[in-house]
């Protein structure tokens, strides 16, 4: 198994991109959601540079694009805000709530509600350019690869979708609602369900490549490296599941749920539990290095740049964390529980929370 996770991730995003046609941002730093972000870090916390009221709870992870950030609140908007200043430059408007992350590519973002629907917004002008009805609720963000739009649903139905038109390419059927984002990398789109299954999907005509069991609900979104997938489950384990067969290398327990999804950096798996702790686990030894507790859930997912790991909780803090040996750096405390994934870009970390505010800091 490789020792170097970070750059096999920046590969696989490359050539993913490269297949696109284009630059694209999206959750957890790319389409194969390595939650690695390739930019300097934020190692002393010196301000808050802004916070953006959305004036509803946001559970939705915000994307940086450009000059802009993207963010979907409970009241069903998604709003772009300016780096720069954190003052809006537009907001759409959906029928329900946003949970999930937008996506950008093309000039345009790419959202799903819980309205049922998959919406393409010009970047411009945050006007709709086409919605796709997928007739469920959609909960967790869409991911891009080669053109397509992939989006899951509350009734278990998985769509690919063409980003240009707005046409359906393919769908899938899985066993239970899917709340678990899809990643994509090495020609394979995977995603859990609630049926306890972990899918692995072709890219291009969506039949299915494996299947993999745990002994839960998987609302966990998993990361892909070039040899591996790894997602968590209410099982209360982490899995380690090999890429080309689906068969299961190893998995990690905690003592409890397993919602958070995983960042991968050098030899690391780093994710976090219902149990209030952070770990990190070794992913040649399968061994704990370090774990990390906090004073609730960890639901979040954690990010990681310039080795520091930010990951936020219900106890309601952000924490800047050293990847190497688990030793906090700061926390910085809001109102409201962090459920969502923090971005690092140019020195700044920005980050949501149920409070209703999307932050800035530096």
């Amino acid at each position: 198994m490789s020792t170097i996770i970070r750059n096999l991730s920046l590969g696989i995003a490359v050539l993913t991109l490269a297949a696109c046609g284009g630059k694209a941002d999206m959750y957890r730093g790319g389409p194969s959601h390595s939650g690695y972000y390739d930019t300097t870090g934020v190692e002393r916390l010196h301000k808050l540079q802004w916070k953006f009221n959305a004036r509803h709870a946001i559970k939705s992870s915000p994307t940086v694009s450009e000059e802009q950030i993207y963010v979907g609140n409970q009241d069903g908007y998604l709003f772009a805000v300016s780096l720069e200043t954190g003052r809006e430059v537009w907001r759409f408007k959906t029928g329900k709530a946003i949970t999930g992350s937008p996506a950008i590519f093309n000039a345009r973002a790419y959202i799903g509600s819980q309205d049922g629907q998959l919406y393409a917004i010009d970047l411009q002008t945050g006007q709709k350019v086409w919605a796709f009805q997928a007739r469920a609720p959609i909960a967790a963000s869409p991911a891009i690869d080669s053109g397509k739009v992939f989006i899951a649903t509350t009734s278990g139905q998985f769509y690919a979708v063409d980003a240009a038109t707005g046409r359906e390419t393919w769908r899938f059927k899985a066993g239970g609602p899917i709340y678990s984002s899809p990643a994509v990398a090495s020609g394979l789109v995977t995603f859990g369900a609630d049926d306890g299954y972990l899918y692995a999907l072709d890219v291009g005509h969506g039949m299915e490549r494996w299947r993999y069991q745990t002994n839960g609900v998987i609302h966990s979104s998993p990361a892909m490296s070039e040899e591996a997938v790894y997602v968590g489950s209410h099982d209360r384990h982490l899995h380690a599941v090999d890429i080309n067969t689906g068969q299961g290398l190893w998995k990690y327990r905690t003592r409890g749920t397993v919602t958070s999804s995983p960042a991968l950096y050098d030899d690391l798996v780093i994710f976090g539990s219902h149990d209030h702790y952070i770990y990190a686990v070794d992913i040649n030894t399968h061994l704990k290095k370090w774990q990390f507790k906090t004073r609730d859930w960890i639901n979040g997912s954690p990010s990681i740049a310039d080795g520091i790991v930010y990951i936020g909780g219900y106890d309601k803090n952000l924490y800047a964390i050293k990847a190497k040996n688990g030793n906090k750096l700061w926390q910085f405390r809001t109102d409201g529980a962090i459920s969502s994934a923090p971005v690092i870009a140019d020195e700044h970390v920005y980050f949501s929370s149920t409070d209703g505010y999307l932050y800035s800091a530096q």
